[in-house]
């Protein structure tokens, strides 16, 4: 989803990511991981982990591993739906930046979420790809984004 018009900014909640505990992609558990907001930004919180989104427009969602440690290496989505739905609407654009020359910063994933009208109130289960740069094994994070309405 594009803005309406090229002077309109679509807002950005920045997503402090901790990586607790690295565990590989083969073990019973996922990688245990911190999700924080950097600061508040309106509409969207985190509760546990889960992305909770109550707006209904669209925002990009910067996550940013606070570790040199690890790099992302991607996301994966599937709704909370009787149907196979893996948020291609929801999400139609995901970067990830290596780089510490762009405008975001260095050893980022960017999700927009488009915050359509048919995904209100859907869960989506999801995970973030992180790569361990001193052994090269992959692990997962699995949290959750909500939209729900707004309040």
């Amino acid at each position: 989803m594009k803005p309406k018009s090229r002077t309109e900014k679509i807002p950005t909640a920045t997503l402090k990511v901790t990586i607790d505990q690295f565990r590989p992609i083969g073990g019973v558990f996922p990688t245990s991981a911190t999700i924080k907001l950097a600061s508040p930004v309106p509409g969207i919180s985190v509760v546990n982990g889960d992305i909770i989104c109550k707006t209904c427009k669209p925002i990009n969602l910067l996550y940013e591993i606070d570790s040199a440690d690890y790099i992302f290496i991607g996301a994966a989505f599937d709704a909370n739906t009787p149907d196979i739905d893996v948020g291609t609407d929801a999400f139609p654009l995901v970067t990830i930046n290596r780089d510490a020359g762009s405008k975001t910063p260095a050893n980022t994933l960017c999700v927009l979420n488009a915050n359509l009208l048919e995904d209100r109130n859907k869960n989506y289960s999801y995970v973030l790809m992180v790569q361990a740069t001193t052994t090269g094994e992959i692990g997962i994070i699995d949290p959750i984004i909500r939209n729900d309405v707004e309040p």
